[in-house]
């Protein structure tokens, strides 16, 4: 039999045997939380799967003879005279483990789909193994350096367990008693099996040669069992020696204590992990390395061929000053709020948390929340005094400032890093620019010098003084030399991060989307419709959550239901949702009340806005558009203060300065908060997990810092991110005439009841496509209108998938339902998923009066 590679370990070590790379799984892979294989043994197979449990079963039912393979006595080791007696009765078990309710799946593989559709994905799934945590064993190894290697194996399996399954620390203190205790008990048995080797034993004519017997006296058993069982107690015996551990095998560092309280005060710690230390680790990844420097040189040429093209800052007005081959750093900084279950008062802890990410990772995993990491951790109540909150902010500035001065070495590669801008929500950014809290009175926004009487007023941007940075320098001078600290024009004081090389109060904060629009002005321009549609007569706050709950929602979309609306949240003009629900939302609005939004006089309002957010929401942007959306923010401003000037707050003031923001800072999607808000679930979840809230910044920051061992891990060995729900053998008569011919034409000769294997969901790059879904494939050159096609078969041939698409015809945009109306061709391409560049996200198709309509928020442009 040809060698079989282990696809899990990063060598690609190789076996004689399956029977033999099954084990090795076995022992060193069925713990890994990115379990991923795919059973290619034969041709009927060919199905992923995710957890071990699954590819055992699958193993056991349809390749029982190849495990069994490992019984056979040219390879054996002996402890017991009645040798095939024994192993007889091992073969038999694991036939009957491999019969059992076996009679029915013997030749269909498609029952194999319950398993690999089971699975959670309550966890982000990670993108590689963390095979390069430790060693493959080879027989060379000595006993003392197996011993050390089952320990590094052990300790990253408990690691695993405390920190992406969030298990507390006395259920691994449990599991590892037990494992001791499994120990004792073989210890027992196979003393009771112990014997006396003779010399008949090898003189049986039905023995193997004596030379190819192994026998292992019974004391030697007694020391490596209790050499285990020492080993897996250390490890977790207590936190310390677990914390030991992991310093050891896993370069593990506490993190910093950042002291914020006087020399006379009690000790008011903050805590902080340095950003060259988590770059070093993270880098580490050639590959990944690899991808980011290409990914600024793929940006750098498509702007230098389209110079009207903007990808990031670097193509904005402050994109000037970062130099081309440096990676950018961007902060992000908010509170959160953690509560403590225990007690009558039930305290509430506000903690403010300090993220970075590379802004020039890849689009396929900017999404993933491996590339968001913590800089900081601190009570928010200690940042209120300036002392400490500048006793805070000083290392990480300090840290900061020296990466970008010396950047780091890694693979003998020089880095250079530069520090982009500070995301934040409009309270954070306020707190880090040093401007007022308060957005009901005075001078509300940190671009220019609007104040809160004039906001109603139809002034336009123009005629309103602009902030520039000796204007700000000299208020903040005027303000530290005042001793009464009197603030001036919205500024109070000196930056926290004034220090910071490339930071400015007025050119480092840009405006975040989410909160702008998603969360702020969006859901209150649905409920003043609705509401209107309730004062008109229309609908009633009944029938608006009759109509909310009863709305069918798309595959795609159904991951981002709202709630419905509740005749309360009407009465109190409040949307209970996440920002990707009231995203959801705001965009079938029109959809889910297509029968209604024609009769209301203000659904002009929601018709400038959802322009203004298809451009806003548009990646790349084009520089060509600011004009347009300048002109659209003023018609909106216009039409708040004719239909809803009681609902015009100071973040509809915002929305009119996103034509400057992105001529400033790029494209407004790489300056939103979206993903980074994702990452405060982690936080949540291990403080009710833990109950600790004795010391809750060292104790996130520790956990954090362990789940990072996990997390550079799994970035160490990057790989393609692919596999299948579903999979089952194509037959011919899957395919019709039309399909057949694109086949015949695509691969030249195909059988069609052999070659081809079909699948109901592909997740391809971080992509997720369904059969019947619909995607971009293209947009028309002359006035760039997207090409839709629905997904009519996901089928591999020769280990590539490929997307067999319905080309769909484009009928009309619909400007009331804000949709694209399509129709159904029946005209097939066979399409490579890599080259659907436009809109990733699957669309679902909505019927309204018995026409078909797909909606997607965003402007597309050719690139």
């Amino acid at each position: 039999m040809s060698p079989f590679s282990c696809p899990l370990c990063v060598s690609n070590r190789c076996f004689g045997s399956f029977a033999k790379m099954f084990q090795h799984i076995t022992l060193y892979h069925q713990h890994e939380p990115n379990f991923n294989i795919t059973c290619d043994l034969h041709n009927a197979c060919g199905v992923l799967y995710r957890n071990y449990s699954a590819y055992k079963a699958h193993v056991y039912r349809r390749h029982a003879s190849e495990v069994l393979l490992k019984n056979k006595p040219n390879n054996t080791s002996n402890v017991t005279p009645n040798e095939s007696q024994q192993q007889e009765s091992m073969n038999n078990l694991f036939m009957e483990l491999g019969t059992i309710n076996d009679c029915d799946n013997t030749c269909d593989p498609a029952n194999d789909d319950i398993e690999a559709i089971l699975i959670d994905d309550d966890c982000e799934t990670n993108i590689c193994n963390p095979e390069l945590f430790f060693d493959s064993i080879n027989a060379d190894e000595s006993f003392s350096e197996f011993l050390l290697i089952m320990k590094r194996s052990y300790l990253q399996f408990i690691l695993e367990l405390r920190e992406e399954y969030l298990l507390p620390q006395g259920v691994t203190n449990i599991i590892s008693t037990y494992i001791v205790t499994l120990f004792r008990h073989l210890e027992i048995l196979l003393n009771k099996k112990a014997f006396i080797p003779s010399t008949n034993i090898y003189s049986s004519s039905t023995s193997l040669p004596e030379q190819n017997k192994k026998i292992i006296e019974i004391y030697q058993l007694h020391e490596i069992f209790n050499d285990l069982s020492n080993m897996i107690e250390s490890i977790s015996k207590n936190n310390y020696q677990f914390i030991k551990s992991c310093e050891k095998y896993f370069d593990f560092n506490l993190p910093e204590q950042v002291v914020l309280s006087s020399p006379n005060e009690p000790i008011e710690s903050a805590y902080f992990i340095p950003i060259d230390r988590t770059l070093s680790l993270m880098l580490k990844s050639q590959r990944l390395l690899l991808e980011i420097s290409e990914n600024i040189q793929q940006q750098r040429i498509s702007a230098e061929n389209d110079s009207d093209l903007m990808y990031s800052i670097r193509d904005a007005h402050y994109g000037n000053r970062f130099d081309e081959d440096s990676f950018l750093i961007q902060l992000y900084l908010d509170d959160i709020g953690l509560t403590n279950p225990i007690g009558a008062k039930r305290d509430k802890h506000k903690m403010t948390m300090i993220y970075f990410s590379l802004e020039d990772v890849p689009d396929k995993y900017r999404s993933k929340l491996d590339f968001i990491q913590l800089v900081a951790v601190c009570e928010s109540k200690h940042l209120k005094n300036d002392v400490k909150a500048r006793r805070f902010f000083a290392p990480i500035i300090e840290n900061l400032n020296k990466l970008q001065l010396h950047g780091i070495s890694i693979h003998g590669v020089h880095l250079t890093f530069s520090f982009s801008t500070v995301v934040a929500n409009n309270l954070a950014s306020h707190f880090i620019g040093a401007f007022q809290s308060c957005f009901n009175g005075g001078h509300f926004c940190r671009r220019c010098y609007i104040t809160y009487s004039e906001k109603n007023l139809p002034i336009p941007l123009s005629k309103i003084q602009t902030r520039s940075m000796i204007d700000h320098d000299d208020l903040v001078d005027k303000i530290i030399n005042d001793p009464n600290r009197i603030p001036l024009k919205g500024v109070i004081g000196p930056s926290p991060l004034l220090e910071l090389i490339g930071f400015h109060a007025t050119t480092s904060l840009p405006r975040d989307l989410m909160h702008d629009f998603i969360e702020g002005i969006c859901p209150v321009i649905i409920i003043s419709l609705l509401k209107q549609a309730s004062s008109l007569r229309i609908l009633t706050y009944m029938r608006i959550q009759e109509r909310m709950e009863n709305f069918q929602y798309g595959k795609f979309d159904s991951s981002n239901q709202p709630p419905p609306l509740l005749v309360k949240h009407l009465q109190n003009d409040h949307m209970v949702a996440t920002a990707a629900q009231k995203l959801c939302f705001f965009k079938l609005f029109p959809i889910i009340f297509n029968d209604t939004v024609d009769l209301l006089p203000s659904f002009i309002v929601y018709k400038v806005l959802r322009e203004i957010l298809d451009l806003i929401l548009s990646y790349p942007f084009r520089k060509k558009w600011l004009y347009i959306l300048g002109e659209l923010c003023d018609t909106f401003h216009e039409t708040m203060l004719s239909h809803f000037p009681e609902k015009i707050t100071p973040k509809a003031h915002f929305i009119r300065e996103y034509k400057y923001m992105i001529n400033d800072f790029g494209p407004a999607v790489r300056q939103w908060c979206f993903r980074y808000e994702a990452n405060h679930s982690y936080f949540k979840k291990i403080t009710a997990r833990t109950n600790n809230f004795k010391n809750i910044a060292k104790m996130l920051v520790t956990r954090y810092h362990l789940k990072q061992c996990l997390t550079f891990g799994h970035l160490s060995q990057l790989q393609s991110n692919k596999y299948s729900v579903g999979i089952k053998k194509a037959r011919s008569t899957c395919f019709d005439s039309a399909m057949k011919v694109i086949l015949l034409k695509h691969f030249d000769h195909a059988d069609f009841d052999t070659d081809f294997y079909q699948c109901k969901t592909l997740v391809y790059d971080n992509v997720e496509y369904r059969r019947c879904g619909v995607h971009i494939i293209d947009l028309k050159p002359s006035h760039e209108q997207p090409i839709f096609g629905q997904i009519a078969m996901i089928i591999k041939k020769n280990e590539k998938w490929w997307l067999l698409i319905d080309v769909l015809d484009t009928i009309c945009y619909d400007e009331k339902l804000f949709a694209w109306q399509i129709q159904s061709t029946a005209r097939y391409s066979l399409i490579d998923p890599n080259n659907l560049v436009y809109y990733h996200k699957g669309l679902d198709i909505y019927m309204v009066n018995n026409l078909s309509f797909v909606s997607f928020i965003s402007r597309l442009t050719l690139h």
